[in-house]
């Protein structure tokens, strides 16, 4: 099973980005840009379904981010898995290279609360991440917005 990794920006009260991502490389470069547009945010990294419960359990975390496809099973896998801590706030962001209709299954579901495609950037993430932690944008709403598609669902 691989280590968690652990990585503070800043010390004090601060919320915390769960970042699921199997690619070790690519999860290095989502942690670097997300450190410099979330200064304000730790992160905490899986690269498994299996890796991220005991995170889940040991850390007070605010939001997931997780990739569509990992190495033991899928976003939705550790959602169906972390349903006690979705219940209790964390807010799920799927993060993905899949089309956006191939995610529609995942992203009608109501404990899903934000989709980016890998194409979008980084940027994006971190813009969806903000949105979704502070509740300034009503739960869904961002999905129609950037992804055309689900406009019509």
């Amino acid at each position: 099973m691989q280590q968690a990794n652990w990585h503070s920006n800043r010390s004090g009260e601060s919320r915390v980005i769960l970042l699921v991502e199997d690619h070790d490389i690519y999860r290095e470069v989502v942690r670097a840009a997300l450190g410099k547009y979330l200064p304000d945010f730790e992160m905490v990294e899986a690269g498994s379904v299996a890796s991220a419960l005991p995170i889940l359990q040991s850390h007070k975390v605010d939001v997931m981010v997780i990739d569509m496809t990992l190495p033991d099973g899928s976003a939705v896998d550790l959602v169906e898995q972390a349903r006690c801590f979705i219940e209790q706030g964390v807010k799920v962001i799927v993060f993905s290279s899949h089309s956006t209709a191939d995610m529609l299954p995942v992203l009608s579901r109501r404990d899903v609360h934000g989709y980016v495609s890998k194409e979008q950037g980084l940027k994006m993430l971190s813009e969806v991440i903000l949105e979704t932690c502070s509740g300034e944008m009503p739960e869904r709403m961002g999905l129609a917005e950037r992804e055309p598609a689900l406009r019509m669902t």
